[in-house]
């Protein structure tokens, strides 16, 4: 009985120290040790760091721990250009914001010009002028009638041309001038080099660049010399090299 009555004020000295504690936690996180003090961007290469910062609605002064990230990173993705953003608070003042912008992929042709698209087919901005634009331009897509920065352009044609994009390597697609995409089962490449590439569907895509590869190194003599029209690769046979007449 002893012991009982002995345990009881122990419990709740313990109860009382663990409250006071965990009182004395709350109030020092709320307090304004942690107000913030410092807004880091990082990341940006073509959007301005104060863009950023206003479409982030963070204020400083505001308590570090009573920001909402995920409000934060709604409103920042709305940029068209802005694929992503991570919101890191570093204690006890600063919060880090590192963006991760869109970059173009491939031009597609619009009404008034062309359009430059991420790997997912996002429009991010108006190209008037093709210097410097080292992209392969996208044709054969029917748009809407209006469309505005950060729309999907996304049609069947256009997301075979992108699936195939994504697999090539630098190298390789450094040498695309153009993907006409009619559909999603019809692609057709123009090369720098002027040779035409029917390349049918997406299916066995990488097989298939592969065996580009191997026909424009085997047959760069005669390529080079525009010689050849057209090497078809629409069907499960050997590939077909046809030579102008």
């Amino acid at each position: 009985m002893g012991y009982r009555k002995k345990r009881k004020p122990l419990i709740g000295l313990s109860l009382f120290l663990l409250f006071s504690i965990l009182l004395s936690a709350y109030f020092f996180i709320n307090s304004a040790f942690f107000n913030l003090q410092k807004i880091e961007v990082s990341g940006c290469t073509t959007i301005a760091e104060d863009t950023v910062l206003k479409l982030s609605g963070v204020v400083l002064g505001t308590n570090l721990f009573k920001i909402d990230k995920e409000q934060i990173q709604a409103k920042v993705e709305l940029h068209p250009v802005i694929k992503a953003v991570q919101i890191f608070r570093r204690l006890p003042h600063t919060l880090e914001l590192l963006v991760e912008e869109r970059t173009p992929i491939a031009l597609v042709v619009g009404k008034d010009g062309y359009l430059a698209i991420d790997d997912e087919g996002i429009f991010i901005r108006q190209v008037d002028d093709l210097h410097n634009m080292n992209f392969p331009v996208i044709s054969g897509i029917t748009l809407e009638s209006s469309i505005s920065l950060g729309d999907d352009l996304s049609t069947p044609g256009l997301e075979s041309a992108l699936q195939l994009l994504r697999l090539m390597d630098k190298e390789f697609l450094a040498g695309v001038a153009e993907i006409k995409a009619a559909s999603q089962y019809s692609l057709t490449l123009k090369m720098l080099q002027g040779v035409e590439i029917r390349f049918g569907g997406p299916e066995n895509a990488k097989q298939k660049l592969q065996v580009i590869k191997e026909l424009l190194i085997e047959n760069e003599e005669i390529i080079n010399n525009q010689t050849v029209e057209y090497i078809d690769l629409r069907y499960n046979s050997l590939p077909v090299i046809k030579r102008k007449n």
